[in-house]
Parts: structure tokens; sequence; C-alpha cells
């Protein structure tokens, strides 16, 4: 029986039979704790690691006495833990010296004397902290100053928006010197006090175009930028704005239908990777003008691109891009685009994106894998030259809607297989299935 399975089962049976921790092999109590320790459950009573000290006491004394199940809280919400404090002061004492990792959704109704105890209280020893809650309470949080190995701050905000008049000062600016990546939703840059030079990673939600270049030329050693979801209103025009030279910047995520905006403004020397979503047919002759200059900007040192597809992208955008590698399409709804497949297929046009190494099509099913397709692939299996080289992997990702990890995959049909086989003998990489499961057999 696979583990998986016998794992399932067993789950299913711990409220009903006490299992001494000695009758299972090494194997399966590893599999087991390593499940626990990788899903990091949120505080209840009937899910892991708590599940884990109902069963007998040979289990509890192992599961207390494994840090790794304990130095997580996947979230702790004030409505269902009235009494949150000792829940995380409990559930804590058992992580024993290992950091922690607490995420916090707080009402408006919340005693913020409350939240900032907890937070006090464990400040030193947080490598993770992630809070939601409202404008109030993020301004009474202003004793929480020391934070000595947090690397990762995720801070969101429940109002649409707040008083502007007062900083918000979670943070000095060196008080927390290992801090490399934040995550901001409807918390507005210029309003907190942090230590921006030292930040690799930023995420913001909901926030203003000029706010998110206060983050970029705050943030001078920045690597990743990822924008998501402009506020629909009260944004400044962008000729008004002043655009942002980024010298450390590698990775840029925004959504073509919400932040496009931004990429006239930015000047990105370094660009490596670039992440492009959102719907492209609805809004097809405003984005050619902002994303081909941006595309020609940063063609010199783009390697990867990852973009959407709705149902088509245009051709155009690649044509500059003649050191990408990697390739990832996203498919939404609606039928499957042949412009670009047709476009990759070097016997038709032997100079598109040439150097192109991988090829991924992800949030698709396995009927996309057709004649067509196929013989693009089959163009790029050998390098022609220095400046043409070979396309060494494809992916095609299908979408999971059944979440188990057990859930049979569907199988390719076999006249697909069979011609994808010959690509491997070729020397081409396949993967097809899920982003954790290779069904290509």
């Amino acid at each position: 029986m696979p583990f998986r399975q016998r794992l399932s089962d067993l789950d299913a049976e711990l409220n009903l039979i006490a299992y001494p921790v000695l009758t299972l092999p090494p194997e399966i109590m590893a599999e087991i704790f390593k499940w626990c320790i990788d899903t990091h459950w949120s505080l209840h009573p009937s899910v892991a690691p708590l599940l884990l000290t109902r069963i007998c006491r040979d289990w509890r004394d192992l599961a207390f006495s494994t840090p790794a199940l304990w130095d997580t809280i996947i979230e702790i919400d004030f409505d269902v833990h009235p009494q949150a404090k000792a829940f995380v002061e409990t559930w804590f004492s058992h992580a024993g010296a290992r950091p922690l990792s607490l995420r916090i959704v707080c009402p408006e109704t919340i005693d913020s004397a409350c939240l900032e105890s907890i937070i006090f209280q464990h400040a030193s020893r947080l490598q993770s902290l992630d809070v939601l809650t409202n404008s109030l309470v993020f301004c009474d949080l202003t004793a929480v100053q020391s934070f000595p190995i947090l690397s990762n701050l995720d801070l969101a905000c429940v109002d649409d928006d707040y008083d502007d008049e007062g900083d918000i000062q979670l943070f000095c600016i060196n008080n927390a010197p290992t801090l490399r990546h934040l995550s901001l939703e409807r918390v507005r840059p210029s309003l907190v006090i942090m230590p921006w030079a030292q930040l690799e990673k930023i995420t913001l939600f909901l926030l203003p175009l000029w706010e998110c270049l206060n983050a970029l030329r705050w943030a001078t050693s920045l690597q990743e930028f990822r924008r998501h979801g402009p506020p629909e209103e009260g944004d400044q025009s962008t000729s008004e704005i002043s655009s942002v030279r980024h010298s450390s910047l590698v990775s840029l995520a925004v959504s073509s239908d919400a932040d496009a905006d931004i990429l006239p403004l930015l000047t990105l020397p370094c660009l490596q990777g670039f992440e492009l979503g959102g719907r492209f047919a609805v809004y097809r002759t405003y984005l050619d003008a902002e994303i081909i200059p941006f595309l020609s900007r940063v063609s010199g040192t783009l390697r990867t691109f990852k973009v959407g597809l709705s149902p088509t992208v245009p051709v155009q955008w690649f044509h500059l891009l003649t050191q990408l590698t990697s390739l990832e399409l996203v498919r939404s709804m609606g039928p499957f685009t042949t412009e670009l497949i047709h476009a990759l297929n070097r016997r038709a046009l032997p100079d598109f994106l040439p150097k192109l190494q991988s090829f991924v099509i992800s949030n698709c099913g396995s009927d996309q894998v057709d004649d067509e397709l196929l013989d693009t692939l089959g163009s790029r299996c050998d390098a022609t030259d220095a400046a043409h080289v070979k396309l060494e992997s494809f992916s095609l990702i299908w979408p999971r809607f059944d979440y188990r990890r057990d859930a049979p995959a569907v199988r390719l049909p076999l006249v697909n297989v069979l011609s994808l086989r010959a690509l491997t003998v070729r020397g081409m990489r396949i993967h097809i299935g899920t982003h954790d499961q290779n069904s290509f057999y």
C-alpha cells in the first residue's frame, strides 16, 4: 500500500484507536512528523501537531519533544482564540530554542495591548511575522522595537485608508538587522520607519503608484519586487511622477490589467526575470504602448519571462528578447493560442528567441500537446550554431483542483506519449503533470 494512503487511513482513525508509537516502522514515524512540520497547521485540537498529542502517552511525549513541530503558528485569529496570548505561549514553549514564525489575524475589536504583548514577548526569536489588523493597532505597536533575527515581515491593514498624519513606527532603522523580505498590504511605505536599504524582496498590495516608486527608491539593495492591485481611486497622474532607475533589481512581477502603469517609469539595467499576468485581450492597444518599450529596454539582460494568455499573447512582444532562455506561458480561459507556438517553430522563424532553453505551459491540460506543438518542440531539439541553442526542457503543468496529495494523476493519450518519448531520445527533458508530480513516462 502506498505510504500516503497508509498515512491517510491512519489519520482517519487517530481519534478512535490509540496507536502505541513503537508499533509503527521508523520510516512511517519520520514521514508523519515531516508531514506535520511541512504543514504547520493553525491552532485547532483536531489537526496536527495537536492531533498527535491525543493518540496516547508515547505519541504525546514524542510530539512535545520534537521542537520543529511547534516553531510555527500558521494563523491565530483573536476572534476564534479569545485566550490567544496563552495559546501562543503554550505552543511556542515546546519549540525549544528554534526561531519562530507567527501569523496573527486581529479584528477591529481586539485589545491592541494584548497583540503588542504577544509580539513583544517573542520578538527576540521571531524570524517571520505576519500581522493582519487595523491601522489603530499598528500605531499602538511602537513599543515593539527590537527584532534581532526577523527576516520576513508581512503587514496587512484591513482599513481602506488611514490617517496620514502620524508615522506607524513599527521599526527603527537599526532594530531589525536581518530583515530582508517585506510585504505590505494597504500599509503605505511612506508612513513606515523601515530599514529599507537592507531589503532584498518587497511585495506591495493595493498601494498607489507613487508609493510603490518610493519603496523602489529607498530599497537600494532590492533584488525582487512584486506589485499587485493598486487602489482604484486617489492615484496620481503618471505625468506628475518621476521615474526610477534601480541598478540591483533582477526580478519584477506585475499584473498587466492593474499594475502596468509602473513600467514606463522604470529603468532596470540588470533585470533578468519578468512576470506579467492579466487579461491582454481586453487591454491590447493600451498595453502595447507600455510593454513593448519596456521589453526593449530590458532585452539585453532579460533571461526569464512568465506571461499570461487570454487567450493570445502578442508575438511582437518577444521579437527583441534575443537573450531569453526561459519562457513560461500561463494559460487562462479560452482557446489555446497558436500564433506564438507557430513563431517558436525554428523552421518558420529561425531567429525567434534563439537562446530559449526552457519552455513551460502552466495551468493547462494534456489535450494541448497537439501536432503543431510537437512539431515546434522537434524543431528546437538541435543547436544549429552558437547563436541558436537547443531547447533543453519542456513542461506542461496541469492545474490541481483536488488538493489531496494522493489524488490520482490523469494520463496522457498514448499517441502524445509516443511522440514526446521521441523528443526525450533526442535529449529533451519533459515534465507533464502537476508542479510536484511528473506523470510523463
